[in-house]
Formats: structure tokens, C-alpha cells, sequence
């Protein structure tokens, strides 16, 4: 019971992330964004945790960069058309491939 809880709150986490990040390509106000670092940031932070825990290496680098990028605390500022088609659309990917490893081996 308590692995399908854990994989429930991993999955609900990394959807909202998804959402959030898809949903900051349109122009938003600046507490949106505040808000997207800090959800983005803790996201990032959990799953590390998580591929630390299962030795998953790609995951580990990914989302570390990912929570470096996003810090609220000591951001790194760029510009909106940098952030918004490239840098959210790539998070985006990234998360989504935490849901659906696309190197992860198949067992027979």
C-alpha cells in the first residue's frame, strides 16, 4: 500500500510539474514564475532523491541542473523567450521521461 501512495504522490507531482511548465509559454505575471521555480525546483530535488535511490545516473545529472536553474532562492535570470521554447519545453521532456524511461531496459 504504502509503494502504491509513493508512486501516486511521484506521478501527481511530476504531471503538475508538466502542467506548469507548459502553461508558463503563455505570458504570465511574475509571481507565476516565482511560483513555477519553487514547484519546479522541490520536483527537481525529489526525483535526484529518487535516482540516487534506484542508481539511475542520466536522472541524477538532469534534474540536479534542473534544480540549480530553477532556485527561487539565487536564480539565474534569463530572458522570457529563452525560458519559455527552449528551456521549459526541455524541462517538460525531462519530466515526462521520469514518468516513461526511454533507456531503461527491458526485462524478458
Amino acid at each position: 500500500m504504502a509503494n502504491r501512495k509513493s508512486s501516486f504522490i511521484k506521478y501527481f507531482i511530476i504531471i503538475s510539474v508538466i502542467v506548469l511548465l507548459y502553461g508558463a509559454i503563455a505570458e504570465r505575471p511574475s509571481s507565476y514564475n516565482t511560483f513555477l521555480r519553487w514547484i519546479t525546483c522541490m520536483a527537481s530535488i525529489f526525483l535526484t532523491f529518487k535516482a540516487f535511490k534506484k542508481k539511475i545516473e542520466w536522472q541524477k545529472f538532469a534534474f540536479i541542473t534542473i534544480a540549480i536553474l530553477f532556485n527561487p532562492l539565487f536564480p539565474i535570470y534569463l530572458t522570457h523567450s529563452t525560458w519559455v521554447p527552449l528551456l521549459n519545453v526541455l524541462v517538460a521532456i525531462l519530466f515526462t521521461f521520469a514518468i516513461f524511461p526511454p533507456f531503461q531496459k527491458t526485462r524478458r
